[in-house]
């Protein structure tokens, strides 16, 4: 049987500056391999779908636990697809209430350029909307980004390998298990290059991915 790593999370979790509080009890988003300690949510802020995320003023981090992958193998197992794609510039910025409190993403479209593991779920054309664990909300002093873990928004015109997880309900591909799930190719991605450098095993798995797939 193969080894599974969870991160443990606090029981509470401190978003923003203030935006959004938790107490201790969990959701499971099996889709996706993540789970969030969330329940009695307060929001102070409006929760509504934007098109477009508005300007950034700070970015925060929203803790979750969720599946830590030892290697490209693993994280192909464990995904119901690989798929080397460029990000474009379309993307959408949804916040949504649950029984369990609001939960955001942001849908971005990107072109396939090989697909290195389809799915039977649904099959993978030259064109996807993914769904990455990121979103804009509106804080006390402005915008903020709240990212889940230490994923990291893809950026325009470069591109990446993805390990994608099917929601049937949703209709989509998220980003399998946050930032595991997402490898940028050139080294021009600076958001992700920073991460990876304060994350060993991110750096580890990266380094797994691209040998495997860039053969």
């Amino acid at each position: 049987m193969k080894k599974t790593m969870l991160w443990t999370t606090v029981a509470s979790l401190a978003i923003g500056i203030g935006i959004v509080s938790y107490s201790t009890s969990s959701s499971v988003d099996s889709q996706n391999n993540t789970t969030v300690l969330s329940k009695n949510v307060q929001s102070k802020v409006d929760l509504t779908a934007k098109k477009s995320a508005p300007s950034v003023v700070s970015t925060d981090k929203i803790e979750a636990n969720h599946i830590i992958f030892t290697n490209a193998d693993d994280a192909e197992s464990q995904s119901d697809a690989v798929v080397r794609v460029i990000a474009t510039g379309e993307s959408k910025n949804v916040i949504e209430n649950f029984d369990w409190g609001p939960s955001g993403r942001t849908e971005t479209k990107v072109n396939v350029v090989q697909v290195y593991k389809d799915s039977p779920k649904q099959e993978i054309g030259s064109e996807l909307v993914t769904f990455e664990p990121s979103y804009v909300t509106e804080g006390k002093e402005g915008p903020i980004r709240l990212n889940y873990e230490d994923y990291t928004l893809m950026q325009e015109g470069n591109e990446y390998i993805l390990f994608l997880k099917w929601n049937e309900k949703q209709g989509a591909y998220w980003v399998n298990s946050l930032e595991q799930g997402k490898f940028e190719i050139s080294g021009a991605d600076m958001a992700e290059k920073t991460m990876q450098a304060s994350n060993d095993q991110y750096s580890e798995l990266k380094k797994s991915v691209l040998e495997k797939y860039q053969q």
